[in-house]
């Protein structure tokens, strides 16, 4: 109990400190990189309740899309403050995207050509999504069915909007 307690209160003045710490920061990517900090304590106070789903729903939604599509938003919009600065100042990153790129290429291929993404699991294909609802509950079948049914679809979508949002960010930036 003083365990729980103790966490609870450490959480609490975290929290705490990150929000404020959205609306005192000056620089609009450093007062979104705080609201993240900010999603991240929330789902550690689910976690401590015991609502598993909803802590990683809290950072998969909240803290992983929405706020990383508002730190694009930011930063586009964002005026460099030093024009006569170089633009590349960590030249590493390109090789490091090249071969994140060439791996996440890679894995898609061998998921796709090997089946592996496309086939269905042997607890899914046997009955219907009721039936999984009756034996398992709610949140059970729908995460079968979300990660395990549907994993591929769900990775390309996923990728789709990275990949529109990185044109979208391409086109909007000044020549």
């Amino acid at each position: 109990m003083l365990v729980t307690q103790i966490s609870f209160f450490v959480l609490a003045v975290a929290s705490t400190l990150s929000a404020i710490g959205v609306i005192t920061f000056k620089n609009a990517v450093h007062s979104a990189l705080s609201l993240i900090l900010t999603l991240l304590f929330l789902a550690l106070f689910y976690l401590q309740l015991g609502a598993m789903f909803i802590a990683v729903v809290q950072i998969l939604i909240y803290a992983g899309a929405i706020m990383v599509l508002f730190l694009f938003v930011v930063t586009m919009l964002a005026t460099d403050p030093l024009d006569g600065e170089p633009r590349d100042r960590m030249p590493w990153q390109r090789v490091a995207a090249g071969i994140l790129g060439v791996v996440l290429v890679g894995s898609l291929s061998y998921l796709l050509f090997t089946g592996t993404a496309l086939s269905t699991p042997e607890h899914a294909s046997g009955g219907s999504f009721s039936q999984m609802v009756a034996q398992q509950g709610n949140i059970e079948a729908f995460g079968l069915a979300l990660f395990h049914g549907f994993s591929f679809p769900f990775e390309v979508t996923s990728l789709l909007i990275v990949v529109a949002i990185l044109g979208a960010l391409v086109f909007g930036r000044k020549a």
